[in-house]
Order: C-alpha cells, then sequence, then structure tokens
C-alpha cells in the first residue's frame, strides 16, 4: 500500500530529479556535437588533402606523358 509520506518522497525525488536529467542530457548532446564538428572538421581536411594529391599526380603524369609523345 501507498502511504502519504511515501508519495511525498516520491514526488520530491521527481521534482528535484527531473531538471538534473534534463541537465546531464543537454551537456550529453553537446559533446557529441561537438564531437561530431571535430570528426567532420578532420574528414574534410583529409578529404581535401587527397583530392589535392590525386589531382597533382594525375597533372604530372598528363604533363610527362604529352612531353613523351612529342619527344
Amino acid at each position: 500500500m501507498l502511504s502519504k509520506r511515501k508519495a511525498l518522497i516520491g514526488y520530491g525525488v521527481y521534482t528535484l530529479g527531473k531538471p538534473l536529467a534534463k541537465r546531464k542530457l543537454r551537456r550529453q548532446q553537446a559533446e557529441a556535437t561537438r564531437r561530431k564538428k571535430i570528426v567532420g572538421g578532420i574528414a574534410a581536411a583529409v578529404a581535401a588533402a587527397g583530392a589535392t594529391i590525386g589531382g597533382l599526380v594525375f597533372w604530372r603524369k598528363r604533363r610527362s606523358g604529352s612531353s613523351e609523345s612529342t619527344g
């Protein structure tokens, strides 16, 4: 059976615990967003470096191949 005292204790725990749980959830979401931004930035930098290197290799092969065919 539920007594008034236990109901009051439960209400107090719920009333105090809800804002704390919300605060913790917001912090976790903020950390996850920050982590995603960092990982996304690193991935973009790696992709840009790969594209640059690929372009330079392609350009160099194309340039050296055309001079050999004319020589």
